[in-house]
């Protein structure tokens, strides 16, 4: 599990850069309103099997917790493999890859065991994914921590968690179908005139333009505001080197940035207003640059030493989201929360 996950409306994480110069660089306790746990739910006509029964859901959270606690110890990316997948090992990966380059403290918090409580599981009847809510605790996490996840069910048979999003204030009562189980939506489905598919461009906005192009369609929240902010107050570090580094937020997906984009997913469940709560993947890219390379240049620091060193005219750090949305019956789009993790970094 991707531990250092900062919530949205926190902040999102950022590389470690320094200057050089002279040529030289969720949420609350919540519940959701309505509960449509497999295990709450009261069938109104005789219900048709779950895609995995209640027991084998709970063993599937319960393994790994205990394997993700282990793996954490020693960075064991073999071992987290055997539960995790998508963009969530995607991230987890890197951080393993990242952890010597990180201070001391923030190493000892990331091995800190941690107890998934407070469980609600969201079991349709078709598919291959399933969603948890749960609260986290330990002392890495704050009281009240919860998290969205989705556990999908790979190639070979087994299930594997393959996205974590940390979320702020209840999630949206949830739709139940005629045997009482949750309601799996398209994930290119458009939903009162929203497309799905553009959610994680959405996202992305609010950091590459301040939310003035595809973000302007999310709804005033929290999260957002703590994105754009973000993107207003991109170049504030550099201090008296602001005159020659810069920093700006691109969509990924230019050639360079492809093999990075590996997981493009998205899981939605319907809600009682005929809206959606969406799980999905977003990509996008922190450009560290020099204005003026005689005089200035960039240089890496913590985290991003993993993959460069030394100074340089210009660092693209790429990161994998991991987002959160609700969708209303109407189509409003708001981001309820997500995390951000550094993936890979290049002059």
């Amino acid at each position: 599990m991707n531990k250092r996950i900062v919530t949205a409306a926190v902040g999102l994480t950022t590389a470690g850069l320094l200057a050089g110069c002279g040529g030289g660089g969720g949420g609350g306790d919540d519940k959701p309103a309505a509960s449509s746990s497999a295990t709450s739910a009261k069938p109104t006509q005789k219900a048709a099997a779950p895609i995995i029964s209640l027991a084998a859901a709970t063993a599937l959270l319960n393994t790994y917790e205990t394997v993700n606690n282990a793996a954490n110890k020693t960075q064991d990316a073999a071992k987290l493999g055997t539960v995790e997948a998508g963009a969530l090992f995607q991230e987890s990966s890197a951080q393993y890859k990242q952890f010597p380059r990180t201070t001391a403290e923030e190493r000892a918090e990331y091995v800190k065991p941690f107890t998934y409580t407070d469980r609600h599981f969201y079991i349709p009847t078709s598919g291959s994914w399933f969603m948890v809510s749960a609260a986290l605790t330990g002392d890495a996490f704050d009281k009240g921590f919860r998290q969205l996840i989705v556990f999908a069910k790979q190639a070979d048979g087994h299930w594997k968690m393959v996205l974590v999003n940390n979320h702020l204030g209840p999630l949206p009562a949830l739709a139940k179908g005629p045997d009482g189980a949750p309601v799996v939506v398209a994930p290119d489905a458009t939903v009162g005139g929203t497309k799905l598919s553009g959610l994680d461009t959405a996202a992305n906005d609010l950091l590459v333009s301040g939310g003035k192009k595809a973000g302007a369609a999310l709804a005033d929240n929290a999260v957002r505001r703590a994105a754009v902010k973000q993107n207003a107050t991109r170049n504030d570090d550099w201090g008296k080197y602001k005159g020659c580094l810069r920093t700006d937020y691109e969509d990924a997906g230019a050639k360079w940035d492809k093999s990075y984009m590996t997981y493009p997913d998205r899981y939605a469940l319907k809600t009682a207003d005929g809206g959606a709560l969406v799980a999905t993947t977003s990509y996008y890219v922190m450009l560290d640059f020099s204005t003026r390379p005689d005089q200035c240049s960039v240089v890496p620091e913590g985290a991003t030493t993993a993959y460069l060193h030394g100074d340089q005219p210009g660092i693209r750090s790429r990161y994998a989201g991991l987002d959160l949305f609700s969708v209303t019956g109407a189509g409003k789009a708001a981001l309820l929360g997500g995390d951000a993790q550094l993936i890979g970094a290049s002059s």
